[in-house]
């Protein structure tokens, strides 16, 4: 399979994960964790926001651009021609923030989320992806 395929079927799961997050977020639902931890205590924790936004919107908006730059790659690569190198730098700013977060998970929040672990995963493996394809 073409990398920049399953780059974009990568951005597609991590935007249905983020996306239901954000989701669970606006409509003021309690987020159900199918580990046996408090999912509530990651989400709500000091470090749920990064520059005043939460972390579930950043990732939303994460997996858009990433899923807008693999489509625009699948579609018409020539259209940006440094495109595969952008969405290789982008991505490893998302592994990296990322692993940052699950270190905060394990190691100082001591508690951890699912969707939070899901997205990093994801993060992590589009950003091995991105080497690939770019």
């Amino acid at each position: 399979m073409d990398f920049s395929v399953t780059f974009l079927i990568l951005t597609l799961l991590g935007l249905i994960n983020a996306g239901h997050l954000a989701y669970t977020r606006i409509r003021h639902k309690p987020l159900v964790c199918p580990m046996d931890h408090d999912c509530t205590l990651v989400t709500e924790s000091r470090w749920s926001k990064m520059f005043g936004v939460r972390n579930e919107y950043l990732g939303t908006l994460y997996f858009i651009v990433m899923l807008l730059g693999a489509l625009i790659l699948l579609i018409s690569p020539a259209t940006i021609p440094q495109l595969g190198i952008i969405l290789f730098v982008v991505s490893l700013f998302g592994a990296l923030y990322s692993i940052f977060l699950i270190y905060l998970q394990a190691f100082v929040i001591k508690n951890y989320c699912f969707y939070c672990i899901v997205s990093a995963v994801i993060s992590i493996i589009l950003f091995l992806n991105g080497l690939m394809i770019r």
